[in-house]
């Protein structure tokens, strides 16, 4: 296995810097694991050991209330890596990790990990990269759900997904995209059903076809 993986570590940006020995000694540590749909990877507040790469299909990190609400901070796929904060901090896992659908994952020991990033400065400075970038995607989500209201946070979570194209894969259902814009299931689908009464979007399963991208967007900024 370790073969591959060190192919899939040298893909990764922190690892770009990393001298291909290096990364095959890395790649020999790891262990691969494969998740069924919903099976949880680790927990908020679990002792954090590994970084992690999705190797196939989807994960999904997550926050919870003690009633048991979620906000899913984000989904990653295929050849992303999370768990660099647990690397860097060496503190409990601060988000819930679990699969969407069937996937595989590899693990990489944090000690191992924080070996190569002191090794390369220029890797270690690809990691704060890596999270300033997520800090500003939870600033700004953090504002959208201050400033906006659910219609325009669903707009504007479309439009991101359809990327300039027509169509928007949002690969989660109703309950899905409510933990991802922290609300219900019912509202929902009273949001879509609404930007699909006036004509700027239409749905089939988890697909969402953009009919009037322009309207969408002033929507979404307004």
């Amino acid at each position: 296995m370790s073969a591959s993986v060190t192919d899939e570590l040298a893909a990764l940006a922190i690892f770009t810097a990393v001298e291909p020995t290096q990364l095959h000694d890395l790649a020999r540590r790891a262990i691969a694991k494969r998740l069924a749909p919903g099976q949880v990877l680790f927990t908020e507040g679990d002792p954090s050991a590994h970084l992690v790469l999705v190797r196939s299909g989807r994960v999904r990190v997550l926050v919870s209330s003690e009633r048991g609400d979620e906000l899913v901070l984000t989904v990653l796929g295929a050849g992303d890596a999370f768990g660099e904060l647990s690397v860097l901090d060496g503190l409990p896992r601060s988000a819930t990790a679990e699969a969407l659908d069937a996937a595989e994952v590899v693990l990489l020991p944090a000690d191992a990990v924080r070996a190569v990033l002191d090794a390369h400065p220029a890797a270690l400075l690809a990691v704060t990269q890596q999270l300033a970038a997520q800090v500003r995607r939870i600033t700004g989500s953090a504002a959208d759900l201050v400033f906006l209201d659910l219609p325009r946070r669903l707009a504007k979570l479309v439009l991101a997904r359809a990327n300039g194209t027509a169509t928007a894969e949002l690969g989660v259902s109703q309950s899905g995209l409510a933990a991802q814009l922290g609300t219900t299931r019912q509202s929902v689908n009273k949001a879509l059903s609404g930007l699909t009464t006036r004509g700027w979007i239409s749905t089939s399963g988890t697909v969402v076809t953009v009919l009037d991208e322009a309207a969408l967007r002033r929507f979404s900024a307004s």
